[in-house]
């Protein structure tokens, strides 16, 4: 007997091996090894038939009865190879696992030194897993099925390497037989092929390196072989797992096989079996899943993921089912619905997704919703489409309504792109057809779409309003409107538009049209991007004429009026120009256009796009034609690429016509001409190619390419805003300069249109906004009448690098000041300037377009033999906005610090103490109050009199006149007022 105390198994698997001879089985030593408790193996030793071939040695357990072995893995696995125990899950590596039996099979090859080696462990489940023991099933099959195993023997295998069918065969023929039973192997060997297959499929895999669960399905005709890995795939292995052989299918995924059964027993049919390993918070668990469905008397119930999960850490079944279809059809009624249950074990909350329809002969109600306890706080949402006609007018038919809120949860709408998949919008115009019956991953597809647009979200909801109509009985339509409130507040306008000419009828076979078009629509507020967009987009199955011909286009319209992209804009048909760079905030808009195969030779395409953004106008298009007859061919392309900017008005097109043909190995035969236009002085080049010669022709004045500068009237009276009558002695011409009283306004003294201004402010609110539509590099503050000082300001750092572009104004040749100053009338009248220190700036930046302030790019160019200033042109991907130039000021009063403080008092005189002291307070009588009578005449008139006397009124209008009232109508005091409501109040006699 071997006791291994360090414990190294392969090297008591190595010695016996090199103890035995290779004629005959021996039995081998008594292998101990002690990984907190002693486990004892029994080894025999198994030459092959042919000794050159190579040598087996088998150590086993054998155990039949008594307490199962409890082991760590990552322990036992070190004893063999510490690599191969490397690649255990982390969820297996420490925990204690329970197995019945133990083997590992050993076996090398005597051209090699390397040994290679299977060790199966059978897990002690502690319950049988039969299919009458699942949730549903149970009494719904034969005792004869039902009390099948699914698995009768579940193992985790540990590899040295990948196995194939052929190579497994090879190590079960090893395992000893047991003594009574010749025939019978004394361990159960692992699940192969009844019947050897061909060369190919012998070579299969079986097993991959590392560690996998393995086991056969006890189902009668279904003994599909399982072999789920567990470990990450070995570089290089690409092979896929195939234990059952090349006949068996088997869908593989990450951690998970399903096989497919499609066996009925009874009203019971079994349509797919599967096994999957996940760790939940790093408990270990393997799940055996089916998906089955049950029919009985119209009644059909689908079940998704219905199965057992075995916790590792105590081999305990718990059974489970994720999500539930249920379908009944008579000739009256249709009823469906399916509920999914849902897990996350991040956040450790369950949600329940649910949809349902009912439906009549006259109208028809469907709903879909979820529920979810999260964070101590319900979240749900619930949406429902009810389908009914009502005629309002032969040309306008209302088919439905929808209507759905949500609370403690977030709408997330998608791109136009995705509009006909949105769970709203799918549900209200074409929800599916297919019975959960027919596939009972539906359940578990559609509604977990729902989680992906609707997410968990404490503190936001939503609300949905829908309504599907007709037009004509050409045009189906279908327009929601949703509010989206929480983390962002965002109001969504849905639309879909769908017509067909001719219309076909409901039942008619003949499905055919000259024209089929959908119209997806997208109005869009966010207050949190500050963007109004309007988009709109063909749908990808839209045509005219023939479905061969193929439409595309779309559009928008987008202005950004808060956020990092304040005052951008685009607006665009069809896309833009091809040498345009998207911005990321733009939306992507396909070009309007079609594609046309016209039979097996000839192909069309054309398409056009406009597009306006902050600093250039863009418009083009493209037709193109392909023809080919076996080695013939020819293609046609004309195309038109526009860029206009403006101020200076400036335009430049390019226009190309290319014609090639060819006949097998002659050719390209190619003709072409390419017309280059600018302006406003009209002028150009044209080039023509004919095979390999190329000729340029020039027109127009060639100076004029490049525009001149704009003077400073023209830029003011195109770009600054206009002056106003009250503007008056500005030496701009315009009303260039702002103020607005933002905050802390209690009244207004006089209309807006007055030359000044007045107000009654609350000074510990007042907020002034000063702005300025011109840039400024620098600010100052007016000190006195002569001098201006530097004003002392906090915050963002302005940006400086800006010019005039259209006036060819660079940036270190403009030099603007912002000066701020701030008087205050004394009482005789005069205006006093008040001290920078009374109050406090705090700077206003903002983006500015580039073709207004943008750096000027100039060039010297002659012109009738003199140096001429030019503005060169814009490139399509120049940077649209100078960002963060300064463009105004905050303007609040200061505040004074306190300078008071108190004196420290120590915490230990502030304690509280039960010590009494006696005599500390005695009580005192005093007399009660006694008041003059009310009936005091002579007090009621002394107070009357004051109140309407001549030195009163003056003190009181002078105070009523400072405060900006007006005597004549506001206040008035009158003798019968005093009399009515003055009464002399009450004094201690």
């Amino acid at each position: 007997m071997t006791t291994n105390t360090e414990p190294k198994l392969k090297e008591e698997l190595e010695k016996g091996l090199s103890k035995t001879s290779n004629d005959a089985p021996a039995k081998g030593p008594k292998i101990t090894i002690s990984i907190g408790k002693d486990i004892e193996f029994i080894s025999e030793t198994k030459p092959d038939k042919k000794p050159s071939e190579g040598q087996t040695i088998v150590a086993y357990t054998a155990k039949e009865k008594g307490d199962p072995f409890s082991i760590t893995l990552n322990d036992l696995m070190a004893t063999l190879d510490t690599s191969i125990a490397d690649l255990l899950p982390s969820g297996l590596k420490d925990k204690s696992i329970k197995f019945k039996n133990l083997m590992v099979i050993y076996r090398k090859e005597q051209k090699t030194s390397k040994g290679e080696w299977l060790f199966v462990l059978d897990l002690d489940i502690a319950t049988k897993i039969q299919l009458k023991s699942l949730p549903v099933v149970r009494g719904l099959i034969s005792d004869e099925v039902g009390e099948k195993e699914l698995v009768p023997s579940l193992r985790l295998v540990a590899a040295s390497k990948a196995f194939t069918i052929k190579e497994i065969r090879v190590l079960n023929d090893k395992i000893p037989n047991k003594p009574d039973k010749k025939e019978e192997k004394l361990i159960p060997p692992m699940p192969v092929p009844k019947e050897e297959g061909t060369q190919e499929s012998e070579a299969k895999l079986s097993v991959r390196k590392g560690f996998s669960f393995s086991g056969q399905l006890g189902l009668a005709d279904a003994a599909k072989i399982l072999s789920l890995p567990v470990s990450p795939q070995a570089e290089g292995e690409k092979e896929v797992l195939a234990p059952g052989g090349a006949k068996e299918t088997v869908t593989n995924s990450n951690l998970a096989v399903w096989f497919d059964i499609d066996k009925t027993f009874g009203p019971f049919s079994l349509k797919q079996i599967g096994f999957q390993y996940e760790e939940k918070a790093n408990n270990p668990e393997i799940g055996i899943v089916i998906d089955a469905a049950l029919k009985i008397a119209g009644l059909t119930l689908a079940c998704d993921d219905l199965g057992v999960g075995i916790a590792l850490e105590d081999l305990t079944p718990s059974f489970k089912i994720s999500g539930i279809g249920i379908e009944y059809k008579n000739s009256i009624i249709e009823i469906s619905g399916a509920l999914l249950r849902k897990q996350d074990t991040k956040h450790e909350y369950e949600e329940y997704l649910g949809l349902a329809r009912l439906k009549f002969k006259s109208f028809g109600v469907s709903a879909i919703g979820a529920y979810a306890y999260y964070n101590n706080e319900p979240s749900l949402f619930l949406y429902a489409v009810l389908n009914v006609t009502i005629v309002v007018d032969p040309s306008f038919i209302i088919t439905g309504f929808a209507l759905g809120f949500g609370y403690n949860r977030y709408l997330k709408v998608p791109s136009i792109d995705k509009l006909r998949d949105f769970p709203l919008v799918a549900e209200a115009v074409k929800p599916t057809d297919k019975k959960f019956s027919d596939d009972s991953e539906l359940i578990t597809k559609k509604l977990s779409q729902m989680d992906e647009y609707m997410p968990i979200s404490i503190g936001s909801g939503f609300v949905a309003i829908g309504l599907k109509f007709t037009c004509f009985q050409m045009l189906d339509c279908f327009a929601l409107l949703t509010v989206a409130l929480g983390e962002d507040f965002e109001i969504n306008l849905l639309g879909i538009a769908k017509m067909e000419i001719p219309t076909p009828a409901k039942d008619s076979k003949n499905t055919s049209c000259i024209a089929n078009m959908t119209m997806l629509l997208r109005a869009r507020f966010s207050l949190s991007e500050g963007v109004i967009a309007i988009e709109g987009k063909l749908a990808s199955d839209c045509y005219i004429l023939s479905p061969d011909c193929r439409l595309t286009g779309g559009f928008a319209v987008c202005l950004w009026v808060s956020g990092p992209h304040a005052g951008d804009f685009v607006i665009t048909l069809g896309g833009y120009h091809p040498l345009f760079t998207k911005p990321a905030h733009y939306p992507t808009v396909p070009r309007l256009g079609f594609q046309w195969k016209v039979g097996d030779c000839l192909s069309l395409k054309g398409e056009m796009y406009f597009a306006l953004c902050a600093h250039a106008i863009m418009a083009g298009g493209r037709l193109e034609a392909n023809f080919k007859l076996g080695t013939l061919w020819a293609n046609f392309v004309a195309e038109a690429h526009f860029l206009i900017s403006w101020k200076p008005y400036y335009y430049e097109i390019l226009v190309q016509i290319r014609i090639q043909a060819g006949f097998g190995i002659l050719g390209p035969v190619t003709l072409g001409v390419q017309l280059h236009l600018w302006g406003p002085e009209f002028a150009g080049t044209a080039t023509f190619r004919i095979i390999f010669v190329k000729v340029t022709m020039e027109f127009g004045d060639q100076s004029s390419r490049l525009p001149e500068p704009i003077d400073w009237e023209s830029f003011q009276s195109s770009f600054l805003p206009p002056a106003k009558s009250t503007a008056q002695g500005s030496s701009t011409g315009a009303d260039v300069c702002s103020v607005v009283v933002n905050q802390g306004v209690t009244k207004q003294l006089s209309p807006a249109t007055t030359k000044e201004v007045a107000f009654v402010v609350n000074p510990k609110e007042l907020e002034l906004v000063v702005n300025s539509a011109i840039p400024s590099k620098q600010a100052s503050y007016q000190k006195n009448t002569q001098d201006t000082e530097p004003l002392r300001f906090k915050g963002k750092k302005a940006n400086t690098d800006f010019g005039v572009r259209s006036m060819g104004i660079k940036k270190d040749q403009l030099d603007s000041s912002y000066n701020i100053k701030i008087t205050r009338k004394t009482k005789a009248g005069n205006s006093q300037l008040v001290d920078q220190n009374q109050f406090r700036f705090i700077s206003i930046t903002q983006d500015v377009p580039t073709a207004l302030w943008g750096d000027a790019k100039v060039k010297v160019v002659k012109v009738k033999g003199q140096d001429s200033e030019r503005i060169l042109l814009p490139e399509a991907n120049d940077q649209q906005f100078v960002e963060d130039v300064l463009s105004g000021f905050r303007i609040v009063p200061q505040i004074k610090e306190d300078v008071c403080s108190t004196n420290i008092i120590d915490v230990e005189k502030l304690q509280h103490d039960t010590t009494a002291i006696n005599e500390v307070y005695a009580w005192q009588k005093t007399t009660a109050f006694s008041g003059v009578s009310t009936d005091n005449k002579a007090r009621t008139t002394a107070i009357k009199n004051n109140i309407v006397s001549t030195n009163t009124q003056n003190n009181r209008n002078n105070l009523l006149q400072s405060l900006g009232f007006n005597l004549a109508d506001d206040v008035k005091l009158t003798d019968s007022v005093a009399n009515s409501f003055v009464t002399a109040p009450q004094v201690k006699a």
